[in-house]
């Protein structure tokens, strides 16, 4: 099968398709009547409903922005790794374990070892913490425990797994191509700095959001202290970045700064062993223990842990707000700890908007002998197919066929949606002098 998808290596918001009342994934352009065919009728696309949300989006009291793992694909490495599906930690793991290890394990926790295509390092994963949870609890009460070599095994592998994964999604380099990132990120630091700040909100461990925003010169507020050795508490989101002069007790917010909430963790934080959660890229190691929540079902449970629960705390904060757009891109709605908020939040908060955005919600798979159609020639209206979806995305779709008009849902990619968003009218004078600053650097190959 060919992926739809490979055609287009770049964000193009004319790939975007929105779901209409009529359950119908509208195409972005108008289909023209046949001027052969008097019998035919013009059909309006969604470019305009969808440029409306985003405007009103952008506009919004408050902006909340939600990423997951499909946000990440967007980012190129023209050598070296890119962003890991879970098949591609599934190989990563057996490589790092050896074939025949692997294989040992999966038969000793699933009692087989699953084919191609059934692949699932968070299943995995999940029940070999079950194992080593229930071993242990029979070695705690028994003094003459048979099964010592196999629980060691069981740690071993999880150890061994956990550091595979860790050197997979840290895969974000100085020369990473991020353009989507970065012209996400751009467009939203346009907005009136009198407004409250964008709250960004990620499942991934990467530094893509890092990268992106360091390249923009943006501000990011995300925890951590500004101090020589970084540490993490929550009281720093409730700082923000003024610009005062001297010959002045006046202070100016400054344009270009975001809140960076990362649910699950990071490739660059690590606990140290008094608990304190410090930035740092040193090797994992007794006093420097990666702060990442690893794909397994105890998702839930180990979001209750310091600094995951100020992170989730603050986005159940934010999606109360009044007049709050939220946007959700590449997450696939998997992780109930996320996705309940956001349900929650649908059903009690009148005014929050929601525009959902991601390519599971059309067949984007062809046969290997299905010419490509161009973009002018795609089918106008693709009937809806709720049997693909998961729980949390057939309410949201039958909402938006019950005629509410709080929830945009599109089918397209991250990056679909960052070259759709529409440029604020109007820069500041820093933003200008930045642009130009960027030229000129361009121009010299810096």
């Amino acid at each position: 099968m060919k992926n739809y998808w490979g055609g287009y290596p770049e964000g193009n918001e004319k790939l975007l398709r929105m779901l209409t009342r009529d359950g119908k994934w509208l195409r972005w352009e108008g289909e023209k009547e046949d001027p052969n065919d008097p019998s035919t009728k013009p059909k309006a696309g969604c470019k305009d409903q969808v440029e409306e949300a985003l405007m009103a989006a952008l506009h919004s009291t408050n902006v909340v922005v939600l990423l997951g793992s499909g946000a990440s694909f967007s980012a190129k490495n023209d050598s070296g790794p890119n962003a890991p599906s879970m098949w591609h930690l599934w190989q990563a793991v057996k490589n790092g374990c050896g074939e025949a290890a692997f294989n040992d394990i999966a038969k000793t926790v699933i009692g087989h070892v699953p084919a191609d295509g059934e692949e699932n390092i968070e299943a995995l994963l999940s029940l070999c913490k079950m194992s080593i949870e229930l071993l242990e609890v029979r070695a705690e009460k028994d003094a003459t425990f048979p099964d010592v070599a196999r629980l060691e095994q069981l740690k071993e592998f999880v150890a061994t797994a956990e550091r595979e994964i860790l050197a997979q999604v840290g895969f974000v380099r100085s020369a990473t191509e991020l353009p989507a990132h970065t012209g996400f990120l751009r467009k939203f630091a346009r907005r009136s700095p009198e407004k409250p700040r964008v709250k960004l909100f990620t499942t991934n461990y990467d530094l893509c959001i890092e990268m992106a925003g360091l390249r923009l010169g943006v501000v990011l507020i995300d925890g951590f202290s500004h101090s020589a050795e970084q540490r993490f508490n929550r009281d720093y989101f409730d700082h923000d970045i003024v610009r005062r002069a001297a010959s002045s007790s006046k202070a100016d917010y400054l344009d270009g700064v975001f809140h960076l909430y990362k649910l699950h963790g990071s490739v660059d934080w690590r606990r140290r062993s008094n608990e304190v959660v410090i930035r740092s890229v040193d090797a994992p190691g007794d006093d420097r223990k990666p702060v990442l929540i690893y794909p397994r079902s105890s998702k839930y449970q180990e979001a209750f842990e310091s600094p995951y629960l100020d992170m989730f705390t603050a986005l159940q904060a934010a999606l109360r707000e009044p007049d709050t757009t939220l946007i959700v891109s590449g997450f696939g709605f998997a992780d109930d700890h996320i996705s309940a908020p956001i349900w929650s939040a649908i059903e009690t908060n009148l005014s929050i908007r929601l525009v959902l955005c991601d390519t599971c919600f059309v067949p984007h798979s062809r046969g290997d002998h299905e010419p490509e159609l161009p973009l002018e020639q795609e089918e106008q209206e693709i009937p809806l197919d709720l049997g693909r979806q998961k729980q949390h995305q057939k309410r949201l779709a039958r909402l938006v066929q019950q005629g509410d008009t709080r929830i945009t849902m599109l089918n397209g990619r991250f990056e679909d949606l960052a070259d759709a968003l529409p440029m604020i009218s109007g820069k500041t004078d820093r933003q200008l002098l930045q642009d130009r600053l960027e030229k000129l650097r361009e121009g010299d190959g810096a």
